[in-house]
């Protein structure tokens, strides 16, 4: 087990290549998340195979939680063998040897299919789990309830997408009806990693704000993300435009086997137009052009029409099963504060 040195560039390259290309890797634990993450501190190691290739990794990003106590967290990792809970315990032990002693709570949320005996596993081996009994989608700090479209072909009625004509076919009627008008009226989409999509994105993701009465982040936290990943093959901006106009928009990370559909704006002035699924049409068909397994259109806070996020994903996706993930795995330092920082999620 060893801490990555972020001094080193080679050995942070190899660190980055694995979580890009492992089927399991998730850009939230890339390094260069938590320099996104400007306010949090940042530590990340990893575990080697019997050959000296790296088979595991944690990143662990550090802020003060309750007072004077940091709370370590492994967005959705870590990166390992999930069913090797003696494996993951070792990861943590190694980064909370690098962090200060003031660490509370160590809390990781991989990505893996929620596992009653899974779950009781890790409630075996002294972690606390939450995921069942939290209701509430913003209860934990990640959504549990994903809906995901698989282009291998998942669920009743669906069929492994080859082509762009199979993705098509996929989707509800009235979607592929949709995405049909908005390339009739003339709305065309671009993607690129530039500064000048960012600046239109964060327009449209501003606007839709506003018009949703929710808080947003700030264009600085955009701009960092631009920089970080100007030029990447695993980072894209998509745009689409109507006479002159910047509409949509939507971010999409392409890291391990699936695209994560992670930020979106629109106008809704223009809304007839249906540029939205427009640009979910080349998003998706970005994933099919990369061979990706899946696409993560993110959380929605029931599996139920009633919800407005799962209503616009599930059209795209309807064939595909209902993902839960396992939700929030707790490695407690300090029990008092940990009361504390949960009191937050009530």
């Amino acid at each position: 087990m060893t801490v990555l040195d972020l001094t080193d560039e080679q050995a942070v390259a190899r660190f980055r290549d694995f979580v890009r290309r492992d089927p399991r890797g998730r850009v939230t634990q890339d390094p260069l998340w938590g320099e996104l993450k400007a306010n949090w501190g940042h530590v990340y190691v990893y575990h080697e195979d019997e050959t000296g290739a790296i088979d595991a990794t944690m990143g662990l990003l550090t802020v003060e939680a309750v007072p004077g106590k940091l709370l370590a967290y492994c967005p959705k990792g870590p990166i390992a063998d999930l069913t090797n809970i003696d494996l993951v315990k070792e990861l943590i032990q190694e980064g909370l040897a690098a962090l200060p002693d003031n660490v509370f709570l160590v809390r990781m949320d991989p990505e893996i299919d929620y596992d009653a005996d899974l779950d009781a596993a890790y409630r075996q081996a002294g972690f606390k789990t939450r995921n069942v009994a939290v209701e509430n989608m913003h209860g934990t700090i990640q959504p549990r309830k994903n809906v995901v479209l698989f282009y291998d072909g998942r669920g009743e009625g669906a069929q492994p997408i080859q082509t762009a004509d199979d993705l098509m076919k996929h989707f509800k009627r009235d979607y592929r009806n949709q995405i049909r008008r908005a390339l009739k009226d003339g709305v065309t989409v671009t993607a690129d990693t530039s500064l000048d999509s960012m600046q239109a994105f964060f327009q449209t993701y501003e606007m839709m704000a506003a018009a949703q009465g929710i808080t947003h982040r700030p264009f600085a936290y955009f701009e960092r993300m631009q920089a970080l990943w100007d030029g990447a093959d695993d980072f894209r901006i998509f745009l689409a435009h109507f006479e002159g106009q910047v509409i949509a928009a939507g971010i999409g990370f392409a890291y391990g086997d699936k695209i994560w559909y992670m930020y979106a704006g629109s106008d809704r002035r223009y809304a007839k137009h249906y540029a939205p699924y427009l640009v979910q049409w080349y998003m998706l068909n970005w994933g099919l052009e990369l061979g990706k397994v899946a696409y993560d259109f993110g959380g929605v806070g029931a599996f139920d029409k009633e919800d407005g996020l799962y209503r616009f994903k599930h059209g795209f996706a309807y064939h595909d099963p209902a993902v839960t993930y396992i939700g929030e795995l707790d490695w407690v330092l300090d029990p008092a504060a940990y009361q504390t920082y949960l009191q937050q999620f009530s």
